[in-house]
């Protein structure tokens, strides 16, 4: 075999796997039940967040410990950086998503966020997900106002008594003009329009 040829070989293997590696992309959906993620695939955006909790304290009926943060960032490539923080809140902490394959990721983070060494570390090395459940959601936001309501309809007279407060997530569906129809999962599961100027 002449050394051009080994050569060509070589850049067509290398090229196979970069094209492989790009092809791969992050889905929308629940990852390992504490990470929820989103893609809009028109922008490339990714949001999310993860809320995991451990321990248990009998005395207040509530978890010890929890983690709690949201995740932003453009998909570039395989691997890109992302933003984190928790919901209105200046203090932001930097990582990296990087893409294994179409239903796992890893997460890595500069360093922990308040509460989740106890939960789970990010900080230390990369963090793998998988996915559980595949969703249609386009974006994950918060809620930056002090309530945010539903509405059925995309119409200031078509408010409805259901609403979320501050810090809540909302899995986006649609977003059209000023408004978004999104859902909550709380107690309930509740469905509907929502002014965008409420959200992140």
């Amino acid at each position: 075999m002449t050394i051009m040829k080994e050569i060509s070989i070589s850049l067509f293997i290398l090229l196979l796997a970069s094209v492989t590696a790009y092809s791969q992309k992050i889905q929308s959906g629940v990852y390992d039940n504490a990470l929820l993620i989103a893609v809009n695939s028109s922008s490339n955006q990714l949001t999310g967040y993860y809320e995991n909790y451990t321990g248990w304290d009998e005395e207040s009926n509530s978890p010890r410990f929890s983690c709690v943060f949201y995740i932003e960032g453009e998909i570039t490539d395989s691997k890109f950086s992302i933003t984190t923080y928790y919901p209105n809140y200046s203090e932001t902490i930097l990582g990296y998503i990087e893409i294994n394959s179409d239903s796992s990721i890893n997460i890595k983070l500069a360093e922990e966020h308040g509460g989740c060494w106890n939960v789970e570390h990010f900080a230390n090395e990369p963090n793998k997900f998988s996915i559980e459940e595949n969703k249609d959601w386009i974006a994950i936001k918060f809620v930056k106002s002090d309530k945010a309501y539903f509405y059925n309809e995309k119409s200031e007279d078509k408010k409805r008594k259901a609403y979320i407060i501050k810090n809540d997530f909302v899995l986006i569906k649609k977003i059209e003009g000023d408004w978004a129809y999104g859902v909550y999962e709380g107690k309930t599961i509740t469905k509907g329009w929502i002014k965008l100027s409420d959200l992140n």
